[in-house]
């Protein structure tokens, strides 16, 4: 479903029509003026229509929300079944339920239509993914069955997190000269290092399986 996802996302990057936050004439979309969320918009900054674009990102989003959700049933699934880790798993799977919803609110919410909505469920959605990893990296150390690896992995997306939160609070403005392409690109490589660690936490807790169903047996 991630590869279907990121499918649709590169089908609205191949149709947004152009424009960025600070030039309208740039044609096509920009890798490092373009954030992610400008391919949802319904008017792109050139004035053009963009609605096949926006609902090939929202579709891509929604897909995508989806397929780690299940990825986060997956690990809270392995962490609950060790009661030292059991607590600290269900209140992870709790906060990434509402990051969850976050990201769905930021595909439902075009930021040209309701860009203070917007930004504040997108703000939230990556505050509480930091929180989720961050009670994902203690339950992982706290349980029998996941290798250090999974901690490490959660710890990395913590880091990782934690300073893209940074710089989206404390980071040079859109408005600053070079601060557009700081906050772009940092938005981009958060997103690829988030769905690469996602993914292979995923793969060890798949590996995992085998061995909790021997033991139970």
């Amino acid at each position: 479903m991630t590869a279907v996802a990121i499918a649709f996302a590169l089908a609205s990057i191949a149709l947004y029509p152009g424009g960025t936050l600070r030039d309208a004439s740039v044609p096509g979309y920009s890798p490092f003026q373009n954030f992610l969320s400008d391919l949802g918009m319904t008017v792109a900054y050139n004035g053009a229509a963009n609605r096949p674009g926006s609902a090939s990102f929202i579709l891509s989003l929604v897909l995508l929300v989806i397929g780690l959700g299940g990825c986060v049933i997956g690990f809270f699934r392995q962490y609950s079944a060790d009661p030292r880790s059991r607590p600290w798993a269900r209140a992870a799977a709790f906060v990434a339920l509402l990051v969850c919803l976050a990201f769905v609110g930021v595909a439902a919410t075009p930021e040209n239509l309701v860009l203070g909505l917007h930004i504040q469920l997108t703000f939230f959605a990556f505050r509480a993914f930091l929180a989720s990893a961050v009670l994902f990296t203690v339950a992982s150390a706290r349980c029998s069955s996941a290798p250090p690896r999974v901690s490490v992995g959660w710890s990395v997306l913590t880091v990782a997190l934690g300073i893209y939160v940074w710089l989206q609070t404390w980071g040079p403005h859109v408005r600053d000269p070079g601060g557009l392409e700081v906050q772009v690109v940092a938005q981009k490589l958060i997103s690829i290092v988030a769905i690469s660690i996602l993914l292979y936490q995923s793969v060890q807790a798949e590996r995992a399986r085998p061995t909790r169903q021997l033991s139970m047996t």
